[in-house]
């Protein structure tokens, strides 16, 4: 069990006081500043419970809190403070979210009944999310292990999405990555609700009536009621129901959803979905690309400036972007070689825009030789999924 306790007061004979007295139930460890504070959470850490008086030079004790938040969360905060001052008490309690305000000095049995306390609840706290964890975690085998049993070729197929899907999250820096990863993985368990003819026909790239493509697009539904009443799933539940939605909110399901409205998991769902079909279909990667594109608003664009990035092999925390030459400013660098109408290479990859080599494009634009569009590099902006909680481990 973590007794590790933490005192911040810049009162040299609390700190030495507090250690003496408490030694030998808990791991002491003290810090005289805020700053010091956070060093001996980082170093230290975890603590079950952080304690810090109110006035302390360069940081005060409700700015340390709410830094302790943030960087430790599950850590139960008590406050100190030697002026019974009813403003700190508040400031306290709603910015650093506190277990306990205590007034100094604090009688030795006191302090001693709140530290079990704390102690007893940040146990409670870490023992249930760890049974939740697991929970998950065991939910998510099962569900796995079913799937691969009653249908290895969706699975076979699931995991072939989730390996793209991946790739795309981690170069678009996403949060989360886990819970992307299993939304394609469970994209499309809903398909075992399906009649396994219309799966085989699917299988097999047979054309569906609009009967069989209606029973067929519902699966998203299906999965996606299988996986919501699971607990930390419901995003995940909520973006394998949106996987077939366009980025122009076109198609299932028919509500009034569309662009960033869309789940983002859903959004990099339907950009992997459909890469993966062209390419079962016969394409090439650069040609599954170029259909893809020329789709108009069916993607967010940034997803599909990643996969343009995975398929060129482009460094990571890097997308690629498909502009006009006149679209083009100083500083980009070039993601392919810039070709004339012969096939010629004018600039290689790789190379950055600068003022002459803009000219000399804008030259070649207009005497018709330059092949467009152009392909530059763009650093990734990532964009949180909305959702909390770290990965089962």
């Amino acid at each position: 069990m973590n007794n590790k306790v933490l005192l911040v007061d810049d009162d040299v004979n609390i700190l030495a006081s507090f250690a003496r007295n408490f030694k030998l139930k808990y791991k002491v460890v003290t810090a005289q500043t805020g700053k010091e504070g956070i060093e001996r959470l980082k170093t230290d850490g975890p603590f079950a419970v952080i304690i810090a008086d109110y006035f302390m030079p360069g940081m005060n004790g409700v700015q340390f809190l709410s830094l302790v938040k943030q960087i430790a969360p599950d850590s139960e905060r008590i406050m100190f403070s030697g002026q019974a001052d009813l403003k700190i008490s508040i400031d306290a309690i709603n910015e650093g979210n506190i277990f306990r305000f205590l007034s100094k000095p604090c009688p030795t049995e006191r302090l001693e009944q709140i530290l079990a306390s704390a102690v007893e609840r940040f146990r409670l706290v870490t023992s249930e999310r760890e049974i939740l964890e697991q929970t998950l975690k065991g939910s998510v085998k099962l569900l796995a292990d079913i799937l691969s049993l009653v249908s290895p070729k969706i699975f076979s197929y699931a995991a072939r999405l989730r390996k793209m899907a991946q790739k795309i999250a981690e170069r678009l820096m996403a949060n989360n990555l886990w819970e992307v990863e299993l939304a394609a993985l469970f994209s499309h368990i809903g398909c075992v609700t399906i009649p396994s003819e219309i799966m085989n026909k699917m299988w097999a790239g047979q054309p569906l009536t609009k009967g069989e493509m209606e029973t067929y697009v519902a699966h998203a539904n299906a999965g996606k009621n299988l996986l919501r009443n699971i607990p930390r799933l419901e995003g995940i539940a909520d973006a394998i129901g949106y996987q077939f939605k366009q980025f122009d909110g076109v198609g299932y399901p028919h509500d009034v959803k569309k662009g960033k409205a869309i789940p983002f998991m859903a959004r990099i769902l339907k950009v992997v979905i459909d890469y993966d079909a062209l390419i079962a279909h016969g394409q090439s990667p650069v040609q599954a690309l170029e259909e893809m594109r020329r789709r108009d608003n069916w993607y967010d664009t940034t997803i599909l400036s990643a996969l343009d990035a995975e398929i060129s092999s482009a460094q990571t925390g890097f997308v690629v972007k498909a502009l006009k030459i006149e679209e083009l400013v100083i500083g980009m660098v070039l993601a392919d070689d810039i070709k004339d109408s012969s096939g010629a290479i004018l600039i290689a990859k790789g190379y950055e825009i600068t003022d002459v080599l803009l000219m000399r494009l804008l030259v070649y634009a207009r005497l018709g030789r330059v092949v467009a569009p152009i392909k530059v590099l763009e650093q990734v902006v990532s964009e949180n999924l909305g959702s909390v909680g770290k990965q089962p481990s």
